[in-house]
């Protein structure tokens, strides 16, 4: 009989290939199932480990911004920024004279204020004489 390699093998090493398998005993069964119970166990933690892996990146993703929103948040800031170096800066103030249509509606308001204030001191002078007049002949009739 040859061999992968080609070589003739002694008859004892083909007799120990050839020999049928013999079934573990039941020590050796107990040691199995011990490791395969064991193995179990193992793979069983390492998916709920990487359940909750998957779950904490899931949850990263969700609340932490992407490319896209950093860039934008820098381009805010870059704007706030910029507004608020304008805002500290102080504003110069011109003061000029009033231009002739300005002086000319103060002039008119002036003068409506003056006519409305006379007008209601003619009306409360027409009430006070009324009612002075009012009086009197109430004065008159009551001994």
């Amino acid at each position: 009989m040859n061999s992968e390699s080609g070589q003739r093998l002694p008859m004892e090493e083909l007799k120990q290939r050839n020999a049928p398998q013999t079934c573990p005993n039941r020590e050796e069964w107990d040691n199995l199932l011990m490791m395969i119970s064991a193995l179990y166990r193992v793979t069983a933690e390492q998916g709920k480990a990487l359940e909750n892996l998957e779950r904490h990146t899931a949850l990263l993703r969700e609340t932490c911004p992407g490319r896209a929103q950093l860039e934008a948040l820098a381009e805010d800031t870059a704007q706030i920024r910029a507004m608020l170096r304008q805002a500290g800066k102080r504003k110069e103030r011109y003061v000029s004279p009033p231009s002739l249509s300005t002086a000319l509606s103060v002039l008119v308001w002036l003068a409506l204020i003056l006519l409305g204030t006379m007008v209601g001191m003619v009306v409360l002078q027409a009430l006070w004489s009324g009612l002075a007049a009012l009086w009197s002949a109430v004065k008159m009739l009551i001994p």
